[in-house]
């Protein structure tokens, strides 16, 4: 596996990232509910990861408002 594509170790708690779009291809892993609660184009910051069922992060949004989104939607900014 390529560096670039390593999901491994996970992006650290309190780093900022900005949500990118969404990722068609995994929306049948998420309910509808949890499909509302992300925002694409914004800057936020992990709050932790989850990988019982793949990697995922939440993410908290300028508005104090979390949502939960897949690596690939998600670049890290600095």
């Amino acid at each position: 596996m390529s560096k670039k594509n390593k999901k491994w170790p996970p992006i650290d708690p309190g780093t900022a990232v900005m949500t990118t779009q969404p990722n068609l291809e995994k929306r049948e892993e998420w309910t509808d509910e949890g499909w509302a609660r992300r925002k694409w184009g914004v800057r936020g910051t992990i709050i932790t990861h989850h990988d019982s069922h793949g990697l995922c992060y939440d993410v908290q949004h300028p508005d104090g408002t979390v949502g939960c989104y897949d690596p690939s939607e998600l670049e890290v900014v600095t």
